[in-house]
């Protein structure tokens, strides 16, 4: 991905103006996943952003494993017959797949696919 694509979403995400606590966790969602991804610094958002093609440093599979911790804790909540907490881990996994959209658009719909199955399941 270039990189000044992937800094320009992270500083996007990084200096938005949170206004609601929903929003706030969409955010931090999102970005760190996407920071993950990429191996992005902190310190990267405060230097120039240099344009070139920057690799990803987590595979397919370690992204899964990320989802699937995401479900994990959505499955425990329904498990415990917690509903409101259940539908908060919901959309955590929403916002998850959001974040992954912006890197790899196949995967994203793979996990989106896997989500409303296990929903179904439910």
């Amino acid at each position: 991905m270039n990189n000044e694509e992937l800094m320009k979403k992270v500083i996007e995400l990084d200096t938005q103006t949170l206004h609601t606590r929903e929003q706030s966790q969409r955010v931090m969602i999102q970005i760190a996943i996407i920071r993950k991804a990429f191996g992005v610094k902190n310190s990267e958002t405060d230097a120039r952003v240099l344009s070139f093609e920057r690799e990803r440093v987590l595979s397919d599979k370690e992204v899964e494993k990320e989802f699937n911790q995401y479900i994990g804790f959505w499955e425990w909540t329904i498990k415990s017959n917690n509903l409101d907490k259940a539908k908060t881990f919901e959309n955590q996994v929403y916002y998850f797949i959001e974040g992954v959209r912006f890197f790899n658009g196949k995967l994203a719909n793979d996990f989106t696919r896997s989500f409303e199955n296990i929903l179904k399941a439910a």
